[in-house]
């Protein structure tokens, strides 16, 4: 690629997803569809790491109408991944059939689990099975115990991203993998506080004597 996968890096395109996935939810709201299987390799980076999110709305289109509700219910499970390439944002709302309204909001919070998930990637350098525990249940785990910093990639450390920062992202991906997913906040709520977050890194990054 030519460029590493530092921690600016990583905030712009956390910050990026976050935004593309709230305007997506937003305009697409009223019609119920969700991007259904977000996770990472579904984010693609171009050369200079510039992120768009791939696959919206790329549902299978169930053979027997008499199970469409098994088929439009969207496990919080598919939205895992491992890997980061180059696309467009994109919806395929026009060519898939839209999921009834009753399904919608939990489709938009799986949407929400999926990017906790790939937030926590980020942050920690690891896949969403680590070691064949889910990511976000190794993640609670390690928190529970008071072991956060333990929690982070270790290029990260090493690189001297702040703590303090990625304490704060870690702290919005636990909110987004809540078990509860009515206790899940929109993604509008979560671009905001990404943004914030990276808005206050490059203000602390430019100032004199970082």
């Amino acid at each position: 690629m030519g460029q590493s996968f530092d921690w600016p890096s990583r905030l712009s395109v956390a910050s990026t997803v976050a935004r593309a996935l709230a305007s997506m939810h937003k305009k697409l709201h009223d019609d119920g569809i969700s991007h259904g299987n977000l996770k990472s390799s579904n984010i693609l980076l171009n050369q200079s790491l510039e992120a768009c999110v791939s696959e919206y709305g790329l549902l299978p289109v169930p053979a027997d109408t008499d199970h469409d509700d098994n088929q439009n219910d969207v496990d919080d499970s598919s939205s895992e991944g491992n890997s980061f390439s180059f696309s467009e944002v994109r919806s395929k709302s026009k060519s898939k059939p839209k999921k009834k309204p009753s399904h919608a909001a939990d489709a938009f919070r799986s949407d929400v689990y999926g990017y906790g998930v790939v937030l926590l990637e980020m942050l920690t350098g690891k896949t969403v099975q680590n070691n064949g525990v889910s990511l976000p249940t190794w993640v609670h785990s390690v928190v529970r115990e008071e072991w956060t910093v333990e929690v982070f990639d270790k290029h990260l450390i090493s690189e001297g991203a702040s703590e303090e920062r990625m304490v704060n992202v870690l702290q919005v991906a636990i909110k987004c993998v809540n078990p509860s997913a009515y206790e899940r906040p929109a993604m509008s709520q979560v671009a905001v506080m990404v943004d914030a977050i990276r808005e206050d890194d490059e203000r602390s990054s430019s100032s004199p004597g970082y």
